[in-house]
């Protein structure tokens, strides 16, 4: 696995033995996910199941100005952190669950937040929830789900909406902003 565009390109990332663990998002899942959304110099990017942090990496590669990263399992963490040093990188890294990460985030604002939570989770409604209570997206922000790609999730979440689905091998990306 390696960073695979911006100022980090080719820099290698480390993941966790055994897909078990953690998922690690394949390069051609990234770079569409990439291909989709603009990062400016101010974006700012939540990665809430981050794993290796692979996806916050490359957000941070592509100019994005504030990136965090949250897992909950302590050896994704220092994972995320060696790569981190890796790129020279001192960011927030949380060692939470996702409603407690997302709670201690109350009063920050996201443009993206990217959610890629183990295939078995089944409380899909429970994030977009805690987002909305604690208003952690932008108004124009966008949430991006990664989940297998026969994991059916609603079109609506309170005032959220999805607005693409892409299937890319055994994942697919499903985007949601809030409005029409």
């Amino acid at each position: 696995m390696r960073v695979i565009a911006g100022k980090y390109k080719k820099t290698p990332i480390k993941t966790l033995e055994g897909e078990d663990i953690t998922r690690p998002t394949r390069d051609m899942v990234k770079e569409a996910l990439f291909s989709s959304i603009e990062i400016y110099s101010d974006t700012s990017f939540l990665d809430l199941f981050s794993g290796s942090g692979s996806i916050g990496i490359e957000a941070l590669s592509r100019g994005a100005q504030k990136v965090v990263f949250n897992d909950l399992n302590k050896d994704a963490v220092k994972v995320i952190r060696t790569n981190l040093d890796k790129v020279h990188e001192n960011r927030e890294v949380y060692n939470l669950d996702y409603q407690e990460c997302l709670a201690k985030l109350k009063g920050e604002s996201f443009d993206y937040i990217y959610c890629d939570p183990p295939y078995n989770f089944k409380a899909y409604e429970d994030i977009f929830f805690y987002v909305n209570r604690y208003s952690i997206l932008n108004r124009k922000g966008i949430m991006i789900m990664e989940v297998k790609k026969d994991t059916d999730l609603k079109d609506e979440y309170l005032d959220m909406h999805k607005y693409k689905e892409k299937r890319y091998g055994i994942s697919k990306l499903l985007y949601y902003r809030q409005g029409d």
